[in-house]
């Protein structure tokens, strides 16, 4: 396992929920430093990466491209993840990632350009 203090750039491929189907309830993500494969983190050590360093995080596109930035919203509950809202499906292109915990994603509001 390698330390996120190890990358400059993260592609995030999927998320793991607990309880709702909110950016509030992203406890950890799974992501892509390079060579060294997939690994996983936290939402509280992502988001202390992201303040703390000049690198960056990316949403993970189903084509494998980069898609939009990561950041770190602060909201009334504390401090979350988040991306920007895919326009196709109505959300935030974080709760369009695969779930890590075999939970299905959330339904979308238009049809969906995800590939199963």
């Amino acid at each position: 396992m390698v330390s996120l203090a190890s990358y400059t750039t993260l592609y995030i491929s999927a998320i793991r929920m607990a309880g709702g189907d909110e950016l509030e309830n992203i406890v950890a993500v799974r992501f892509d430093g390079g060579s060294s494969g997939t690994e996983e983190s936290s939402v509280g050590d992502l988001i202390r990466w992201l303040r703390r360093t000049d690198a960056r995080a990316y949403v993970r596109q189903p084509d494998g491209s980069r898609g939009p930035e990561v950041l770190v919203d602060h909201h009334e509950g504390g401090t979350r993840l988040c991306s920007r809202v895919d326009d196709a499906v109505g959300l935030d292109c974080l709760l369009t990632l695969p779930r890590l915990n075999g939970e299905k994603r959330v339904a979308h509001r238009r049809s969906s350009w995800w590939r199963w």
